[in-house]
């Protein structure tokens, strides 16, 4: 099953794509494995290959570049540029850098990464579009961004040549549907969802999971291949799951040909309905961690040089613009009483530069069912 084609697009690609995010290679051993992954998953009708410069500092796109030898025309490979090259030369000289790793005339979709909260979208646009007139690129995404950009990207030159929005999506994180996904919708850009299982938290001792156990039970298939046919539902969505092993990547390509019917989207979308709750700010415990802050000092002087940082997502909160729920857990073993900050460190923060500690913020709470 393929998904159905932009009216730009040169190539039938297939309905479930491959990532190749961090930790996907290790820059030696691996190489050969991931390389034998790819070209399997081609045979399997997984055509799209995400990858990006910033996985394994480009390997990831060497060994991507090394799998297609030969196979060249058979994939559509999608890659990214970071937030530090977002300045129009740097944009284009990123592009050539991935072009020389990817041993190829051309990339079929150039994405955004993340937008740089100090470089105008319009500039980033700029160079995409050159590259795509200099016939170094085919298609043009945006990743990790709102909907004001998207409008914003949409109302320039680069209008005609978007082709995706990547964003992470999964049962665990439906955030996008609020406005994301309808507007992808609108303008017929294709979702390209990262993570679509969910870093392996879909777990099956979740209340929840009984649903998906049923439904997996009566198409004869596994609770993943469930997940990647539920995001499907929408026949604009492609999910890009990372596989490590055969088995896996054989089980992913095999979610493509499961269709599920209503009254089965139906009980999913009932059961991980996505309940978002106000919580006090000072309610929430933020544990140590390697390289984000744990107090709001080191959040506000950024010394990491987080991009975008805590105090430019702080003013784009201010400015009215909605950010994704952050992520906690009940913690029974916190003296406080206090929830843990599972995921969204850095929205976390920004939040509370933004509102001073004063106003709670959006959170979807683990464990708030048994709690």
């Amino acid at each position: 099953m393929s998904l159905p084609l932009h009216a730009s697009c040169h190539l039938e690609v297939g309905a479930i794509g491959q990532g190749t995010a961090l930790e996907w290679t290790d820059g030696g051993t691996r190489d050969t494995h991931c390389i034998q992954m790819l070209r399997l998953g081609i045979d399997l009708g997984m055509t799209v290959i995400d990858t990006a410069p910033i996985y394994e500092n480009g390997h990831a796109e060497e060994v991507v570049g090394r799998a297609l030898a030969g196979r060249r025309t058979e994939a559509f490979v999608a890659t990214k540029f970071s937030p530090e090259a977002s300045r129009r030369e740097h944009v284009i000289r990123s592009a050539e850098e991935s072009l020389r790793r990817l041993r190829t005339d051309w990339i079929d979709l150039l994405q955004i990464h993340w937008p740089h909260p100090s470089v105008p979208l319009s500039e980033s646009l700029e160079g995409m579009v050159r590259l795509v007139e200099q016939g170094k690129v085919r298609h043009l995404g945006l990743g990790n961004c709102t909907a004001g950009q998207i409008r914003e990207a949409l109302d320039t030159p680069a209008g005609p040549h978007l082709l995706s929005v990547q964003q992470e999506y999964s049962l665990a994180d439906r955030s996008i549907e609020a406005s994301i996904l309808p507007l992808c919708d609108e303008h017929q850009l294709w979702l390209l969802a990262y993570s679509p299982l969910a870093r392996g938290k879909i777990a099956p001792t979740d209340p929840r999971a009984v649903v998906l156990m049923e439904i997996a039970a009566k198409c004869e298939s596994s609770i993943a291949q469930v997940v990647l046919a539920w995001l499907r539902r929408d026949v604009a969505v492609l999910p890009i799951p990372r596989s490590g092993s055969e088995d896996h990547l054989r089980e992913n390509a095999a979610a493509a040909t499961i269709d599920l019917c209503e009254d089965d989207v139906s009980r999913i979308d009932a059961a991980y309905a996505m309940r978002v709750e106000p919580v006090e700010t000072d309610e929430i415990f933020v544990p140590d961690g390697d390289g984000v802050y744990t107090t709001l000092e080191e959040a506000i002087e950024n010394r990491f040089d987080l991009v975008p940082g805590p105090a430019d997502l702080a003013e784009k909160i201010e400015s009215g613009e909605l950010l994704k729920p952050i992520k906690l857990a009940v913690d029974r073993d916190d003296p406080h009483g206090r929830y843990r900050l599972l995921e969204g460190r850095v929205r976390y923060w920004a939040w509370v530069i933004a509102h001073r500690g004063k106003r709670p913020i959006p959170a979807v709470i683990e464990g708030l069912e048994e709690g």
